[in-house]
């Protein structure tokens, strides 16, 4: 009963990692509607990689690959780099369920 509370858990996180990847996008699509610049081809590339995080993680977030730990470091880790930091915090649930449902 434990383990499938805690499985629950990292689900909705998961998801919700994933669904809250639309807050730093559209922040990214702003910055890159307002900018007249030369850069802001950067703004584009890191809207791209967000959008191709938020559906792998949506997409997957059923996967057995998720049951383990060190896949969602693996997640947390280019979510920090990469991504943005508001979306590495719910991965920290994720990660915290997972580590409560291998015990």
């Amino acid at each position: 009963m434990e383990i499938q509370k805690y499985n629950k858990r990292r689900l909705f996180w998961l998801r919700f990692s994933g669904w809250f990847c639309l807050l730093p996008a559209s922040v990214y699509l702003a910055m890159l509607q307002n900018s007249s610049a030369p850069y802001s081809y950067i703004f584009l590339a890191e809207l791209v990689i967000i959008v191709i995080f938020a559906v792998y993680l949506l997409s997957t977030a059923k996967s057995s690959r998720w049951t383990k730990a060190g896949n969602i470091m693996k997640l947390m880790i280019f979510a920090i780099i990469f991504v943005s930091f508001v979306i590495f915090i719910p991965l920290c649930f994720a990660y915290y369920n997972c580590r409560k449902q291998s015990m």
